[in-house]
Order: C-alpha cells, then sequence, then structure tokens
C-alpha cells in the first residue's frame, strides 16, 4: 500500500500542472516549477507579464528556458516504466511528436532536422558534440566532473571527461580521444569478425560433410533393411510351402494308419467272437457225462486247437492267429521326410 502512494506521489511530481501529461522536454523556472517547454511558451504568448502558471510568481523579463535534464530522464523513466516510451523528439518542437535526428551534448537537447540546422551553419555551434538521438544523457557525462565523455584513459581502461585529464584522478596517464580508440577498437573487431567469420565457414563445412555422410549412412541402412527383409520374406515363404508339404504327408500316413488300426480292430473283434463261440461248446463237452458222446464230440475238439478261431476260407492257421502285433507298431506311424530347412520329421 505504501509502495503504491509513493509510487503515484512521483507520478504526481513528474507530471506537468497546464496539461496535466507527463513532462515532456520539461523546463524549470526559477521559483522552482517545473512545465513542459511548449506549455510555458503556449502560456505566455498572449500574456502581458511573464509569471508561474502555478504560484504566479513574476520575472521581470522573460525568462531563458533550459531543458531540465534530471527531470526529463525521470520522466522518461516513468514512460519505460508505464509502457509509455517513444522515439526521442525534438526539445524546441515542444509536440512531443516530431522525432529528433540528432542530440547534442553541449546544449543537452534532442534537435529535429530544421533545428539543428543552426549546429551544421553558425560556426559557434559546429564544435558542438553531436550524437545521435539519445534521451539518457547522464550515460555520456562523467560521474565527478558532470563533463562529457570525451577520452579514454589507457591504464586505467576507463572513460574520462576533460577534468579527469587535468585535475583529477588520471592526470599524467596517457589518454586518447574517443574516436581515436574507436577506430583502433573497431580495427581489432574487424580482425575478430574475420576470424570468426572463418571459423563458421569451416564449422558450416563440417556440417555439410557430416550431413551428406548422415545421408549416406541413412541410404546404406536403407538398403540393408530392405535386403534383410526380402530375405526373411523368401525364407518364410519357403517355410510355409514345406509346413504345408509336410502337414499333406502326415495326413496320408493319418489315413494308412487309421486304416489299418480298423482292419485289425474289426478282425480282433470276429476273432472274440468265435473263441466265445468255442469256450461255449468246451463247457458245455466239459459237462457230458455219456462216455460215447463226449469223446464222439471230443475227438473233433482235440483235432482242432482249443480256441483258436476258424478264418474266412474255414482253415485254421495254427500258430499265426494268436500273434498280436505290438500295440506300438500298430499306433506309432514313423514319417520320413526331409523339407528344405528343416531335419528329417520323427
Amino acid at each position: 500500500m505504501a509502495s503504491a502512494t509513493s509510487s503515484e506521489s512521483v507520478d504526481s511530481e513528474l507530471r506537468c500542472s497546464i496539461c496535466l501529461e507527463t513532462f515532456v522536454c520539461p523546463s524549470t523556472l526559477s521559483c522552482g516549477h517545473s512545465f513542459c517547454l511548449r506549455c510555458l511558451e503556449a502560456a505566455w504568448v498572449t500574456a502581458s507579464s511573464f509569471s508561474c502558471p502555478q504560484c504566479r510568481a513574476t520575472f521581470p523579463v522573460r525568462p531563458q528556458l533550459r531543458r531540465n535534464v534530471a527531470l526529463a530522464n525521470l520522466a522518461e523513466q516513468l514512460r519505460v516504466g508505464d509502457g509509455m516510451a517513444t522515439a526521442v523528439v525534438c526539445d524546441i518542437c515542444g509536440d512531443g511528436q516530431t522525432p529528433a535526428v540528432k542530440t547534442c551534448l553541449r546544449c543537452e537537447m534532442s534537435y529535429c532536422f530544421s533545428h539543428f540546422r543552426p549546429h551544421l551553419e553558425n560556426p559557434r555551434l559546429k564544435d558542438h558534440a553531436v550524437v545521435d538521438p539519445t534521451a539518457s544523457l547522464d550515460e555520456r557525462r562523467c560521474r565527478n566532473h558532470k563533463r562529457e565523455l570525451e577520452f579514454y584513459c589507457t591504464v586505467d581502461r576507463s572513460l574520462v571527461c576533460s577534468s579527469c585529464t587535468i585535475a583529477g584522478e588520471h592526470t599524467g596517464h596517457k589518454v586518447l580521444t574517443l574516436k581515436d580508440e574507436h577506430e583502433k577498437r573497431k580495427t581489432r573487431v574487424g580482425e575478430e569478425t574475420r576470424a570468426v567469420e572463418e571459423k563458421r565457414k569451416k564449422a558450416e563445412e563440417s556440417v555439410k560433410r557430416m550431413e551428406a555422410a548422415r545421408k549416406e549412412a541413412q541410404e546404406s541402412v536403407a538398403g540393408i533393411r530392405g535386403r534383410i527383409t526380402g530375405k526373411f520374406a523368401r525364407l518364410r515363404d519357403a517355410l510355409n510351402e514345406d509346413e504345408r508339404e509336410a502337414l499333406r504327408r502326415v495326413a496320408v500316413k493319418e489315413r494308412e494308419l487309421l486304416s489299418r488300426i480298423e482292419e485289425d480292430i474289426a478282425r480282433h473283434k470276429r476273432e472274440i467272437g468265435e473263441l466265445q463261440a468255442a469256450a461255449a461248446r468246451l463247457r458245455a463237452l466239459q459237462h457230458e457225462r455219456d462216455s460215447l458222446a463226449f469223446l464222439q464230440v471230443g475227438s473233433a475238439s482235440v483235432e482242432t486247437p482249443l480256441g483258436c478261431p476258424r478264418e474266412q476260407s474255414g482253415q485254421w492257421q495254427r500258430g499265426s492267429w494268436c500273434k498280436e502285433r505290438d500295440p506300438k507298431e500298430i499306433c506309432t506311424p514313423t514319417f520320413h521326410f526331409t523339407g528344405r530347412h528343416h531335419d528329417p520329421l520323427p
């Protein structure tokens, strides 16, 4: 809250009491009050006497109006803080709009082209130091003597004014004019610029070489990737064909095996039926009490091996009918298939 009040107080002190705007080229009267230079001139155009618009203090003659540099700098800082900073304007025009083309360090004022012309034509003004338009003149003056910085001390490596070289702490030091030091450093900067440009060109050439190498590497990798993809695609096609052929052969073997197994099952079922009939006859014979009948019936049974089934041809297959196959031989098929990319199948 206190900070806001302080800011408002400073703002009010930097406003012209005539136009109520932030000072533009402020000028301070001997009574201590300040106004925009253009506002004062406008107020005195039709006045019969010259007086302060604020305190009404009168002056016997028209005061010489000069720009208050410190107050102008504060006003400019206020405009910067408020986002109102504009280009440097002519202090003589006083309209706050006409842009300045030069700033005179001796006069401490900025001029538009028409008002700067006297500095080009008047011999007494030609020796004034002029620079590009600037609103901050304090930076171009010596802090100790408030005079224009004109020299460069080579001993202390600092900017100094003429008073510093005569009666100040730089007395006896080797000094150069700002122009001479400027040219000297400009030459050195030119050499450094050329060195930097040379390094930049070499760096650009290196980048071009590396970019070319990157492109070549990318193309090489793309080619390798394409060859690998093509090779494995062909391998997959071949493997798929081998798989289909192997499965086809397995299916053929499966049909052959199942057919044999079905035949064996049917034969065994027939044998089981015949054996059951033979067992029934033998049980009946076992209970026969008549010796003659037993022997008559039993003689045929003795001639024929007990329990041996008869084939469809009616002939007994002695010794061969009861020989059974190994279940592994019946149920385990053997395949001999060799794919193009595989070991023989088990």
